[in-house]
Order: structure tokens, then sequence, then C-alpha cells
């Protein structure tokens, strides 16, 4: 956190245009150096700690910048982030003559190896352009006479409203006569006319979710349902007058059956659907008057239900009584036939046994697959000519032993060449490690930075001292890759002129 920077923004010495600016720059500030570099603050934290939009945050630093409040600082800072997720480093250009301690600044720039601040680096900064002002400010704003006014209208309310010129009679309400009428005992209070609202609404019997004829009765042709498509959909929503509670059936053979089949089995309880009970009580009694009887009845009602369940019980249990034909058979009841049943649960599963590798007849882990599985030693594979005792397909040297009578690296690293020398790991270790201080703690590359005394990472060098190294060797690296590019590209253009003259 930076005490100067965070005085310049809250004191109201930032030029800051708006409310959103002032969040943001002050949000920067609370992660900036003294002198106001180093804030990598991404789009998305500012916006989440100010309680803006990242929309907002990108405009007040497109404005900000280009009014000279902020700048883009050193992008070094963020080397360490992923190259996707890098933030972009801000400079506040707080200006020179703000800082009352500007040795004080100029020292810890220098400790960072930064330039010291000076009055043209850091000018003052011009205040904000004022505000505009809306163009419609002081004006009344103009009537509409698009549409037509209505003459007859009201002088107050809604003026473009047509309405009649006759007085409407009057729509409810009390109205009495002038005082002084005592001979009366009762009120004065008429009602010259009731509102139409007021009127009681006459609402219709509402039809019962089951036709009242009996279910016995069956044209010729159909399978007893209710469409003659051969399924029965069970109705199960609750009626209006009872309030969304469903009624309790009337007591007939079908619902005394389906109660005791409820009881035995809890699953095929339908007293919790509302007038499932009642309907698939109404389709047993019709079965039980063809003359099935309840043990027949019973089975099909207490037949497995498929799983994995797709429908209520009350749909597949009416399902089933309506596929029963008309006449029961004559023998004993009917078998219900097998319901298919969906894939046991994981836990029923019996685990998988595990699979053995193949072995050889010598009980040695098979090298050649097969009918007849063999290890490489009955399979009669040859010896690694290296003397590691390996067996391979084909006589010779294996890889292990290939490597290892490869030369080490010259280096020190310990890691086999084939052609000898020197590894790129090496060599990068050689010319980017330099001398630590006396102390144990980075030189800091004196040549740049002079002692820094920060703790050494690698090579010698902090983490910064490291980072400016870097760069300096892709930079050097870059210039000799250009200056190849351009050696070879002049040599290629050297050899057309050549040609070109010999022709």
């Amino acid at each position: 956190m930076s005490l100067e920077a965070m005085c310049w923004v809250m004191s109201g010495d930032a030029p800051v245009a708006d409310v959103n600016e002032f969040a943001v720059l002050g949000t920067m500030a609370d992660k900036a150096d003294p002198d106001g570099c180093g804030a990598w603050l991404s789009k998305e934290t500012i916006a989440a700690r100010a309680h803006i939009s990242e929309e907002t945050v990108k405009r007040c630093w497109r404005n900000m910048k280009k009014r000279g409040l902020i700048a883009r600082g050193d992008q070094s800072l963020v080397r360490h982030y992923r190259a996707d997720k890098r933030p972009v480093v801000w400079d506040l250009l707080i200006p020179y003559a703000y800082f009352s301690n500007v040795e004080r600044i100029n020292a810890e720039r220098a400790r960072l190896g930064r330039d010291p601040l000076t009055p043209e680096d850091r000018p003052p900064i011009a205040p904000p352009p004022p505000k505009k002002a809306r163009a419609d400010k002081g004006k009344k704003r103009p009537k509409d006479t698009t549409s037509p006014k209505d003459p007859t209208s009201e002088q107050r309310g809604n003026s473009q409203t047509p309405r009649d010129g006759a007085p409407s009679a009057p729509s409810g309400g009390t109205t009495s006569r002038q005082r002084g009428n005592y001979k009366l005992s009762a009120g004065e209070l008429t009602d010259p006319q009731s509102r139409k609202g007021n009127q009681s609404d006459t609402r219709e019997e509402s039809r019962p979710s089951v036709p009242t004829a009996e279910v016995g009765a069956r044209e010729p042709g159909t399978d007893g349902g209710t469409d003659g498509g051969g399924a029965v959909e069970v109705q199960e929503e609750s009626s209006a007058s009872t309030g969304g509670r469903a009624s309790a059936p009337a007591s007939s053979p079908g619902v005394d059956l389906l109660m005791q089949v409820g009881t035995a089995h809890p699953d095929r309880m339908l007293a919790g659907y509302g007038t499932a009970l009642r309907d698939v009580g109404l389709l047993v009694t019709g079965r039980l008057e063809e003359g099935w009887s309840r043990e027949s009845l019973w089975a099909l009602l207490t037949a497995p239900l498929p799983q994995p369940l797709t429908h209520t019980p009350a749909a597949i249990l009416a399902k089933r009584l309506t596929r029963l034909p008309s006449t029961p058979p004559t023998g004993p009841a009917p078998q219900v036939p097998a319901q298919p049943t969906g894939p046991a649960p994981a836990e029923q599963r019996p685990a998988p046994a595990p699979q053995q590798p193949p072995r050889c007849a010598c009980g040695q882990l098979a090298d050649v697959p097969g009918p007849e599985p063999r290890c490489a030693g009955c399979a009669g594979w040859p010896e690694c000519e290296g003397g590691c005792g390996r067996r391979m397909r084909e006589s010779g040297t294996c890889a292990a032993c290939e490597y290892a009578s490869w030369p080490e690296c010259e280096g020190g690293c310990g890691q086999h060449l084939q052609d000898g020398g020197t590894c790129d790991n090496c060599v990068y270790a050689a010319e980017m490690t330099v001398p630590t201080a006396p102390d144990g703690t980075c030189a800091g590359r004196g040549q740049h930075r002079g002692e820094c005394g920060y703790p050494v990472r690698a090579y010698g060098m902090c983490g910064r001292c490291l980072v400016i190294a870097q760069n300096e060797r892709r930079q050097d690296l870059d210039a000799d890759w250009d200056a190849a590019v351009a050696a070879a590209a002049e040599a290629v253009t050297t050899e057309q002129q050549a040609v070109q003259q010999a022709v």
C-alpha cells in the first residue's frame, strides 16, 4: 500500500472526472509503489472491489490515460504470471510538485533500479473537462399535439382521452336529500344503481372427473377404456370445490379391495394420489361385476411393477385393468407376465474380477503373447551385447546400454551426449550465473543495478535481477537472429543480382 498515492487520490488532488474514475484510481493506488508505479490489478479485481462493471473499468482506463493520469509501466514485473493471465502494469503519474519528500521517493526508485523523478517526467495534470449540461435544461417540456383534444373533456386529468358529452348515470355509492327532514325514522340513504361487479356470480357446478355411467356398460369393440384406445389416463388433480384437497371416495367393492391391497403392499397405496383411488376403484368394481374373482384381481394388482417407474402406480394398475378381457377365464387365475426390470444398483452388482496378466509356463510374465504365452527366456531371445542381461527380440545393444556408452557432459551435470561436448542447460547456466556478494546475497549484476542485497533465487541472482538478465539474454538472441536473417537475405539478393547480370 502506498500512502502517497492513496493521499493523492483520497484528498481530491487527483483530477478525476467522475465517481467511477475516483473508485478505479483509488483501487489502483492501494497497490502502487510510493512513486505511483507498479500497479497491476486486473480489470476483474478492480470491478469486484469498486462494485462496477468491467466495461466501466476499461472506459476509465482509456479516459485517464488520454488525460495523463496513468500510463503503461514496466511490464516485466508480471513475467511470473501465466501469459494468458498476465495483467497490465500501470503507473499513476503523480505530479512532481505533489511530493514533499521527493528525495526519499528518488532513493526508493534508485533501489528498485528506476530513474529519479524530474519535473519534466511528472508535469502537472490539467483538470478534467467540465461535464456537458443537458440541452433541454431549464426548458419546459413541449405538449403533445399529435392527438386531437376533445373539447368536452375535463380541464384536469388525462385530456387526451375522449369522453361522452352527456354525463353518465351514477354507478354505485349512496345519495341523500337535503337536511331538515326529521319525520322519517329510516335514513334518507338510497342506492341509485348497483355496480355489475357487486352482483353475485352464479358459477356452474364443477363437472366430475369420472362419468356417472356404470363401468360395466361398454360399447362393442372397445376394451373398457374411456376413449377406446386401450389405455386410461387416471385423473389426479384435486377438485376446486374442496380447496385443493382430494375428497374421500365413497365405499365400493373396488375401493375396499384397493385399500386391502395398499395395506398389504404399501407401494400400491393409492390414497395419496388425489382421485386416483376413486377412479381405479371404479375399474375394479366393473371387473368384479363382469365375473372376475377377487383372487384374480388381487394377483393382478399385486404383480411386480416395472423398474424403473415411468408412470405412477395408479396409471399402471388402471392400464392393467383395461387390458383384461370382458369375459373372465374359466380356469385358474391368469398368470401375470414378468415385468421388465432395470439394471441392478451399483452396490448390488458383483465386483469385476481383476484381470491377471498372462504368464509363461515357467511362472514369469509373458513377453510373447498368443495362445501359449512365453517369456523372453523360453522364447529364445538373445541377451543384450552391453552386458546388462536383458533379452531382446533381435541381437544387439539395448537403448540403456547404448546411452551409457555415450560421453558425459563436460559441464558436470551427468547427462550423456552422443556427440560429446556441453549440453544446452550447462551452457545457459554458465552464461547466466554471476558471483554473489560476500554475505551470500544477490550482487545485482553490478554493471546494471548495483548491489541489491536480496536473497539469491537462482544463478546467483534474486528474482528481479534474474528477470532482467533473462530479458537481456532474450534481446541478444533476437538481435543475433535478426542479424542472421539479414545476412541470409543479403546473400540471396547478391546471388540474384549476379544471375541477372550473367543473363
